[in-house]
């Protein structure tokens, strides 16, 4: 499996460490532990990965060529945020038995939650959208299956952008999730319109 990763993520990694904003890397294992799942589970499937790419927005598995189902499919999908959901499950109970109130497992909760849920939303390539396709596929067409993820992926996108939005405007806060909001809509809108170079 080739791993590649983007300038942008090798630069924001770096300062990170280089500012010492330690609490950053809290995300990191959360987002560490989702793509292991992922792996695993597509070892566990019998499903070769051909790449793994690290970008500024996250991370991207690509299967290699061959034949798996829809059951493959939704099962590689599924492992990475259900592992975030858990993970955070048995730290929150952990926190809770033995009376621990620590910012760093707060923040390993909470970016563990933020991290699979986002990633359950119905959007083109989320994890929840590749599940959506390919749930809908066993029952419908492809190119019906594909409208239909078009058009959760516009509204759960224009509902995280409103809310985004309001957040802004009502608190002077979450710019970081209005840029999220309106960069993962350009990339996934805008970038399907541009031609490929020749």
């Amino acid at each position: 499996m080739k791993i590649t990763v983007s300038f942008f993520a090798t630069m924001l990694i770096l300062s990170l460490a280089i500012s010492g904003a330690y609490n950053a890397i809290i995300p990191l294992i959360a987002a560490t532990l989702h793509e292991a799942a992922h792996v695993i589970a597509a070892k566990a499937r019998g499903v070769r990965l051909k790449k793994f790419d690290v970008g500024i927005f996250g991370a991207r598995l690509t299967m290699s060529e061959g034949i798996y189902s829809y059951a493959d499919e939704i099962a590689i999908c599924a492992a990475g945020p259900l592992v975030n959901l858990f993970s955070a499950g048995i730290c929150m109970y952990i926190c809770t038995v033995r009376g621990i109130e620590n910012e760093l497992w707060s923040l390993f909760i909470l970016s563990s939650i933020a991290l699979g849920a986002i990633n359950l939303l119905p959007v083109r390539s989320f994890d929840g959208g590749r599940i959506l396709l390919s749930a809908l596929s066993y029952i419908i067409t492809s190119s019906s299956a594909e409208k239909f993820l078009s058009f959760t992926t516009f509204l759960s996108l224009f509902s995280l952008w409103c809310i985004s939005l309001y957040l802004l405007l009502r608190t002077s806060a979450s710019l970081s999730l209005f840029v999220f909001s309106v960069s993962l809509f350009a990339s996934i809108f805008l970038e399907r319109d541009l031609p490929s170079p020749p």
